[in-house]
């Protein structure tokens, strides 16, 4: 299988899979190989094989039914549901061969604002990793600090911040079994507080963009946030809206 580095594993098999349909290769109404002849064919893990085929399930192209296997059922996906299936690392992508560099990994009690941007009680408890996001490089420029807030139980996770390809949430899932249902995402306003500025050599009350992430569970609750920070100066947003096809919503392009 040929991966694009910028994009998860299972949504590059996705995609490998997508192509085959469209060339034919596997009929509207025939069987997919099963997972274990995917993971062997493509050199990838199980975990993968089953969620590439999640993303192509919630597309319409397939089906998979006990005893009988993973039915082809479409070979064209609808451009909405392309665009919701979207990883939610897209909505904000950073320059390619950037890094997290962690600072500290500490236990937190969420109070005030802070419990309000992690949508929990008053008084809960929280992991918390502190990192630098650099470009990779001679200069290793800092253009961001990352705030990523873990439940206990999930704590664990937290040491493979920075050293582990993927996304966080990818990990949960993978250890823990819990899947993202729905992410939260706002973006607002901030100045850097003494901490944040001098860690990325910038005056306190420096203008930034901060972007929120909050991951919840099929329960509804947030098992995953990450604020993510960035001096006014250093970073741009912007993003492409398209029209639908029958015309009557806009969608991310």
């Amino acid at each position: 299988m040929s991966v694009n580095r910028s994009q998860p594993r299972y949504r590059a098999l996705a995609a490998v899979l997508q192509k085959d349909l469209l060339a034919g290769k596997f009929p509207v109404g025939s069987v997919l190989p099963g997972e274990l002849e995917l993971v062997a064919r493509h050199r990838v893990s199980r975990h993968t094989v089953r969620e590439a085929l999640r993303c192509l399930e919630e597309q319409g192209l397939i089906t998979r039914n006990r005893g009988i296997g993973t039915v082809v059922t479409s070979i064209e996906s609808l451009p909405e549901t392309v665009q919701r299936l979207a990883s939610p690392a897209e909505w904000m992508r950073y320059p390619e061969g950037s890094r997290l560099v962690v600072l500290a990994t500490d236990e937190i009690v969420a109070h005030g604002e802070l419990a309000r941007s992690l949508a929990c009680k008053r008084g809960a408890s929280w992991c918390r990793v502190r990192a630098l996001r650099r470009l990779k490089g001679r200069s290793g420029a800092v253009i961001g600090w990352s705030d990523i807030y873990l439940p206990k139980e999930f704590a664990a996770v937290a040491i493979s911040v920075g050293k582990a390809g993927g996304y966080v949430y990818e990990a949960i899932e993978k250890r823990f079994g819990t899947r993202v249902e729905t992410v939260e995402v706002e973006l607002r306003a901030e100045v850097l507080d003494a901490v944040r500025a001098k860690g990325m050599g910038v005056k306190s009350g420096t203008p930034s963009l901060a972007l929120i992430r909050r991951y919840r569970g099929r329960d509804g609750r947030v098992f995953l946030v990450t604020i993510a920070e960035h001096p006014a100066e250093r970073y741009t947003y912007g993003f492409r809206l398209r029209r639908s096809r029958d015309g009557a919503v806009w969608l991310p392009d």
